[in-house]
């Protein structure tokens, strides 16, 4: 185990949906090889995120070096682990967030290049001990951005966190909901009362095994959003961080965000 770990892996589930003509221009392309590591790294060169390119030199605003990614594209309408990215976060990030976000939106682009998904869930592998006290403000911003990203209806959710013994989470579950409901403005509302069904939201097997070894589920957390998008889960998932992190946790935790029981999912 090491607590100084720099990995972040994201993956997003869902049901996926190929492109009808994607197999024909691949082809005519010659790109027939191309999948979620090729495309999210060409994609993460595009922002200027990150870059593969040898004896280029560091690049500026580099956020992170690529360390692997994959997929589950089979189309049978079952919830799979559509994409995900591990990646090794830039240990100096010069007063920048995680990038959460910028690792889902790489992975989001990837799908939508490919064909059409529909999102049930997300599961990421956090590294806190590399997080700023930057919450405030940009979490705000943020509260207000999902606010008025939709005109709803509330989506019905579960957030679950999972850590090791060390990271000092035990018993703690009613101090991070306390602290979630002040990161999240108003936004989120927490159901602690209501029965959560099971959810169907999130595919088995986890990628990041070898990374969450030895951590315990310490937390699952009913809660509604204002609507259910990419952007409001990934919401969810910066406003639960910051709520484990402002309690004291300085080492990864694993988080999922999934619909609750039957809901239906939102194409993103």
């Amino acid at each position: 185990m090491d607590v100084s770990d720099p990995t972040l892996i994201m993956g997003l589930h869902g049901v996926f949906h190929r492109h009808p003509w994607i197999a024909r221009v691949l082809a005519e392309n010659y790109l027939e090889d191309e999948d979620v590591f090729s495309l999210a790294v060409a994609r993460a060169e595009a922002y200027g995120w990150s870059s593969t390119h040898l004896g280029r030199g560091p690049l500026d605003g580099c956020r992170w070096g690529h360390n692997d990614a994959g997929e589950d594209w089979t189309e049978d309408d079952r919830v799979r682990q559509l994409a995900w990215l591990q990646v090794a976060v830039e240990v100096q990030l010069h007063g920048q967030r995680l990038p959460l976000l910028p690792v889902a939106t790489v992975l989001s682009d990837v799908l939508h290049h490919m064909g059409t998904y529909t999102l049930t869930g997300l599961h990421t592998v956090v590294p806190l001990q590399l997080s700023t006290d930057d919450g405030p403000v940009y979490l705000s911003q943020a509260a207000d951005w999902v606010a008025t990203a939709g005109p709803g209806p509330a989506a019905d959710c579960v957030i679950t966190i999972a850590a090791r013994e060390s990271a000092g989470l035990s018993n703690r579950a009613q101090d991070v909901n306390v602290l979630i409901l002040e990161c999240s403005y108003g936004r989120l509302a927490i159901h602690p009362g209501r029965p959560s069904a099971p959810t169907g939201g999130l595919a088995p097997s986890l990628v990041g095994e070898v990374q969450t070894e030895g951590m315990q589920n310490v937390a699952s957390i009913h809660c509604s959003l204002p609507a259910w998008s990419l952007d409001s889960a990934i919401w969810a998932a910066e406003v639960t961080a910051t709520a484990v992190r402002d309690v004291g946790v300085t080492e990864p935790v694993l988080l999922t965000i999934s619909q609750n029981g039957d809901d239906p999912a939102q194409n993103v």
